[in-house]
C-alpha cells in the first residue's frame, strides 16, 4: 500500500506542478494581452484625435471655399457693372453695333437692356444714310 501511495502522492503532485506552470502560463499570457489592450486603446484615442483633426481642417476648407465662391461671384458683378458703366464695352457699345448690323429696336430693347426710347434715339443717330424711313 505504501507503493500506491507514493505513486498517487506523486501523480498529484504532478498535477499540481502541471496546474501551478498553466496557471502561470496563463497570467503571464494575461498580462501581454492587457499591454497589447493598453496600447491599442492609445493608438485607438491617437486615431480618433487625428481623424477628429481632419474633419476639423475639412470644415474649415469647407468654409473657405464657400467664402472664395462669394468673393468670385461679388467680383463677376462688380466687373459686370464696370463694363457697363465703360463705353467702350457696355451696352451702349454693343448696342451701337448691332445698329450698324441693321438690328431692330427690339433687337435692342432685348439683347442690350436699352428702353424703347433709347433705342429709338440710337437708330434714329446710326441709321445707315441710304435708311430713309423709320
Amino acid at each position: 500500500m505504501n507503493a500506491l501511495m507514493i505513486m498517487v502522492t506523486v501523480a498529484v503532485f504532478l498535477l499540481a506542478m502541471g496546474a501551478l506552470g498553466l496557471a502561470a502560463w496563463i497570467s503571464i499570457r494575461v498580462q501581454h494581452l492587457q499591454r497589447r489592450l493598453a496600447t491599442q486603446e492609445t493608438e485607438l484615442l491617437s486615431l480618433k484625435g487625428a481623424l477628429s483633426a481632419i474633419c476639423s481642417d475639412d470644415m474649415v476648407t469647407d468654409q473657405r471655399q464657400v467664402e472664395m465662391e462669394q468673393r468670385l461671384r461679388l467680383l463677376a458683378d462688380q466687373q459686370e457693372q464696370l463694363l457697363m458703366r465703360d463705353p467702350e464695352t457696355g451696352p451702349y457699345h454693343h448696342a451701337l453695333r448691332l445698329a450698324a448690323q441693321g438690328a431692330s429696336r427690339e433687337d435692342l430693347v432685348k439683347n442690350c437692356g436699352l428702353s424703347r426710347g433709347e433705342a429709338e434715339l440710337l437708330l434714329s443717330l446710326n441709321r445707315p444714310s441710304g435708311d430713309a424711313g423709320g
